[in-house]
């Protein structure tokens, strides 16, 4: 299923790709807010890059959602107090849910909105691309 998502988005590989980055505190509030203890352990331990990189879906798939980011959201990490460049990368993964105009359960292709689940949390050795 994921993959499918994924094959119709417009996905982004590079934190400073113009469109698709995304200001951590902002975009991600909505899934901090399902996981505060989690997002807590998080900041506390690591360093957190500002910005970071997510999927976007594109306007040729849903026109009214086009340009909106959903999840895996991506960021540069590092270890609290570590010098040196970011080392890591800490991934949210949430679930889309697409809802219709009255709020009802929709495909995306027919969705006026999306609603977003935490899922997991990745953290990895991070490699340029």
């Amino acid at each position: 299923m994921r993959s499918l998502l994924f094959a119709v988005f417009l996905v982004v590989s590079t934190p400073a790709a113009a469109g698709g980055s995304f200001d951590a505190h902002l975009e991600l509030k909505p899934i901090t807010n399902q996981i505060p203890e989690l997002w807590q352990v998080l900041t506390g331990s690591l360093e957190l890059q500002q910005s970071g990189w997510a999927s976007r879906i594109g306007n040729e798939v849903n026109p009214q959602l086009g340009g909106t980011r959903v999840g895996p959201y991506c960021l540069l990490a590092k270890p609290k107090s570590a010098s040196g460049p970011y080392t890591l990368e800490v991934c949210i993964n949430t679930e889309q849910i697409w809802l219709d105009s009255h709020g009802k359960k929709s495909t995306l292709g027919q969705a006026s909105r999306v609603e977003e689940r935490f899922v997991s949390v990745e953290i990895k050795p991070w490699r340029e691309r």
